[in-house]
């Protein structure tokens, strides 16, 4: 079986953060004495010149594609060719979009309709034999077997294929090795990083957030802090072979939880065990995750500086009172000022993750937020602009516009203010929700709009708002993206072909 990781060409530099979730199904075939090939195209500007010379070289039969919505494209283009050279080869289709499609479409069957979901589901069909929703560890075996068209769904709680939270302590770790993780480039305060998941799932209801309608991504799974720091001690043994002296006293590692806070005492509990793990390799950990900003206290961010943090990333989201209503996001304006206060007074900086195009979006709601960045003032801020995605309440939960085919509207639950978006065809529309790249390259469609503000309004605006704040906050544009960022392959056809065999 070969496991393909696309490239991701909206990305402006693609080679930073490995992706863990078709490494862990890589990690479970090798378990069951399954050999797995692993092409890795983050990055990789002639993808499909490698994916066309594998073609060559193997008679591999199945092939697995891993994709978010905006890796979609290039995951098609991969299928196209795998297709052309191996007609009779199973193409699979794995990972969030997939997970998030088939939810969108389940709650569509339930209304009997055929909607935008069921258009987008018959869209991956066009391209691939098989989907995988939800949890792959054990739904890849089911692969071998499974038909063309069939969906096999790990996205079920009720579902043999789920995995529930005292599962997760027996499953291997991530297959690493099966990458070139020394050239990926993320740092944090100048140590190599690479990615962890201490848990799984976020139980919150922002209506913006994919996965708010999967078990997948919606049910809280812990492991342990144990679990966790044997999993960190082998990311250091990765390290050390990839960068050498760089990690021989400082490693870093970004959590990508959903929000590392939720499980209260739990985050107190793997810092600690994160700092005696860092005392008995004699480093300095380098750290960085998301919180939720409601449930931050001091207790969480004295723990949290002393294992090796030094900033943190929230979603404020919005500086209006009403869009918060609207997105459901359960944190205040007052909740936000304290959590940045409680950051700083432990001595950790701030990421401000915003966001404009939410249902009731107006000017003054976009001043608002502007207003609240500029009282708040953090380290660094990330303004993106709404994309209205399968698996977020935003689409699932959008009805029809009457006599108009190819517009729908979310109505916020609290107020009724609306958001209409149209109907993408993920397969050819790149959604790029921040900045200015994709507009200039053909890749910034953003169909969602509000009752007084465009499409062309929000990109305006969010660009507008996004140069002034950047100016006032003394916080310019990244410069520091590598020349050859769109292409880690420089050019040239790189060897990321990594064959794995069993273990012995």
């Amino acid at each position: 079986m070969c496991l393909v990781i696309p490239s991701s060409l909206i990305l402006s530099d693609d080679r930073m953060i490995p992706h863990l979730g078709i490494l862990k199904v890589a990690a479970m075939l090798r378990r069951n004495q399954i050999d797995v090939d692993l092409l890795d195209l983050s990055g990789v500007a002639r993808y499909l010149e490698v994916v066309g010379q594998y073609c060559q070289e193997n008679n591999t039969d199945i092939f697995g594609i891993t994709a978010t919505s905006p890796q979609l494209p290039a995951s098609g283009f991969i299928a196209e060719t795998i297709r052309r050279m191996r007609p009779s080869a199973k193409l699979v289709l794995g990972g969030p979009h997939g997970t998030l499609v088939n939810a969108a479409y389940r709650r569509e069957r339930e209304k009997k309709i055929a909607g935008r979901a069921t258009r987008a589901l018959r869209r991956i069909f066009d391209y691939f034999d098989v989907l995988v929703a939800g949890d792959g560890e054990r739904a890849v075996f089911d692969i071998f077997q499974a038909k063309h068209g069939q969906i096999i769904d790990a996205d079920n709680r009720n579902s043999s294929l789920f995995l529930k939270r005292e599962e997760l302590e027996n499953l291997p770790f991530p297959a690493r090795d099966l990458i070139d993780l020394g050239s990926y480039r993320y740092l944090i305060d100048g140590a190599p990083t690479t990615s962890v998941i201490a848990q799984l799932g976020c139980p919150f209801g922002c209506g913006f957030c994919g996965g708010r309608n999967t078990a997948f991504l919606r049910t809280l799974r812990f492991r342990s802090a144990d679990n966790v720091i044997a999993e960190l001690r082998e990311v250091y043994r990765f390290m050390q072979t990839a960068y050498k002296e760089k990690v021989a006293q400082e490693c870093g590692a970004m959590f990508y939880d959903d929000e590392l806070n939720i499980g209260g005492d739990n985050l107190v509990r793997l810092m600690n065990a994160i700092i005696s793990l860092g005392k008995e390799l004699d480093i300095k950990w380098r750290l960085r995750g998301f919180i939720k900003a409601e449930l931050f206290n001091d207790r969480q961010a004295t723990a949290m500086y002393e294992a090796g943090f030094r900033e943190i990333l929230t979603g404020f989201e919005s500086g209006s009172p009403r869009i918060l209503r609207n997105i459901n996001k359960r944190a205040t304006l007052e909740d936000n000022y304290r959590c940045a206060e409680t950051a700083r007074r432990n001595g950790l900086r701030v990421k401000a993750l915003m966001s404009i195009g939410h249902p009731g979006e107006t000017e003054k709601t976009i001043k608002e937020t502007k207003d609240f960045i500029l009282q708040v003032r953090p380290e660094s801020f990330d303004l993106t602009r709404i994309t209205v995605y399968p698996g977020t309440p935003y689409y699932d939960e959008a009805e029809p516009v009457l006599g108009r085919k190819d517009v729908w509207v979310y109505r916020a639950p609290k107020t009724g203010d609306k958001l209409y978006s149209g109907e993408t065809d993920y397969f050819s529309d790149f959604m790029f929700y921040k900045g200015d790249r994709g507009d200039r390259k053909g890749l910034g469609k953003v169909s969602a709009f509000t009752e007084t503000l465009s499409a062309d309004d929000l990109r305006r605006l969010r660009n507008d708002t996004e140069r002034e704040l950047r100016e006032k906050l003394g916080q310019p544009y990244q410069t520091d993206v590598p020349e050859n960022a769109f292409d880690a392959s420089k050019g040239k056809i790189p060897p990321y072909i990594l064959r794995s065999t069993v273990p012995t």
